[in-house]
């Protein structure tokens, strides 16, 4: 990874300030105040605060700690039922889909009824609207985000990290006013990551210390390419610190905009699976006969196929589903980039398309395993992993029988 160019620290200005109970940043920026306010994003007092701020400041900027796709879901509450599963898995944008469904549902989770996860950062948009002040979404994109987090781990490595995600969808827990503002101590953010292994810091690095360089540099920008005498920046807690280490510092962001090419051995891979398969016949059928290699051909295909069909069957696909899972995945062998996973749910995601109440209880049905199954928007990333287990899983036990029939 390249190096983040810094120029000299300017001096900075702690002299002004606002009067609030919430964690806060103040900064002056050439003529330019600057006003940093640290919330928890499930938490009433911080929606209240930015209200307050908004209406006492009176900044001629305000930023907030969204994307841009990310603030247009949030000023669109119907953002997610518009949303076109099928073509997300055309696209082949489900993982990062999926990433953002169990972070929201998370959030919905430890949230109540009076506020909603963003709710702090919805009020601070809809006020600068109404007052027809320039709102900034001064974030890195989501997708990029992932994009270099995933990057930047192993296979196995996603594994472990993405079944922590999962897991969590799974876990209900009351969570008190109080335990909400802790979430403003930039320690809770610390504690959560210390937990995590080390050769995981650099997702750390990525989701946490990469956005807050990213944020500094935005807001600084704000700062010094307006004509703006005050700006006020609605962010999470947990990143005021790294916020204030880096904004008086010139970053160069195009580093951070970059998402990771494929690896060398992911293109070499694409090449020796089919490979691999078809040697593996072609000397079973010269060493051993026609027979013997139509025997471990037929294997590939009721053996794999079989798999990912049951994989669709437990599912509860359907039945075109089923069959599309059974036939891709022994085709997947030798044409890679056809997945019985990915085409099984594709279909899925055309014959039963989503409805509105599914995208609006995918916290609630998480809950629960039968959930998966009645959701379905889970359904569909259901019928996904389990054909491609399978397929997984036939592969193996196909590579094994033709390897032990050689030796």
């Amino acid at each position: 990874m390249r190096s983040i160019k810094k120029s000299t620290p300017r001096r900075k200005s702690t002299k002004k300030g606002f009067k609030t109970t919430e964690p806060y940043l103040f900064q002056t920026i050439g003529k330019t105040e600057v006003h940093i306010l640290g919330t928890a994003h499930v938490s009433k007092q911080s929606v209240e605060e930015v209200e307050k701020m908004i209406r006492e400041l009176k900044p001629d900027i305000i930023c907030v700690e969204l994307c841009e796709s990310r603030m247009k879901s949030v000023e669109d509450p119907d953002y997610l039922k518009k949303l076109d599963i099928f073509k997300v898995f055309k696209e082949r944008k489900m993982w990062l889909l999926l990433s953002s469904l169990i972070l929201s549902s998370f959030q919905k989770k430890i949230g109540n009824k009076d506020i909603k996860p963003g709710d702090e950062m919805r009020k601070a948009i809809t006020l600068g609207r109404s007052l027809k002040k320039p709102v900034l979404a001064v974030d890195r994109e989501i997708q990029t985000t992932l994009k270099r987090s995933w990057g930047n781990v192993g296979f196995f490595s996603k594994l472990y990290l993405f079944s922590a995600l999962l897991a969590s969808l799974l876990v209900r827990e009351d969570v008190s006013d109080d335990k909400i503002e802790e979430m403003k101590s930039d320690d809770i953010l610390k504690d959560l990551f210390s937990q995590i292994p080390k050769k995981y810091e650099s997702v750390k690095h990525v989701i946490i210390d990469e956005r807050d360089v990213y944020l500094a540099e935005k807001i600084r920008q704000a700062a010094e390419g307006k004509s703006a005498k005050k700006i006020l920046a609605v962010v999470g807690a947990g990143h005021l610190a790294g916020i204030e280490r880096n904004i008086q510092l010139i970053n160069d962001l195009s580093v951070l905009d970059e998402v990771p090419k494929r690896k060398w051995w992911d293109n070499i891979s694409i090449i020796l699976y089919p490979v691999f398969f078809a040697g593996l016949i072609g000397y079973t059928t010269w060493s051993q006969g026609g027979e013997a290699g139509m025997d471990l051909f037929s294997k590939l295909i009721y053996i794999k196929g079989g798999l990912a069909a049951l994989g669709a069957l437990i599912a509860w696909a359907h039945p075109i589903s089923i069959l599309l899972a059974f036939i891709t995945a022994p085709i997947g062998t030798f044409v890679p980039i056809f997945k019985a996973g990915w085409v099984s749910a594709l279909s899925e995601s055309y014959l039963r398309k989503p409805l509105v109440e599914d995208f609006e209880h995918i916290a609630e049905d998480s809950e629960s395993v039968v959930g998966f199954w009645k959701n379905r928007v889970l359904h569909i990333f259901l019928v996904f992993f389990l054909p491609q287990f399978g397929s997984t899983i036939g592969t193996f036990i196909v590579a094994g029988k033709g390897l032990k029939n050689l030796f």
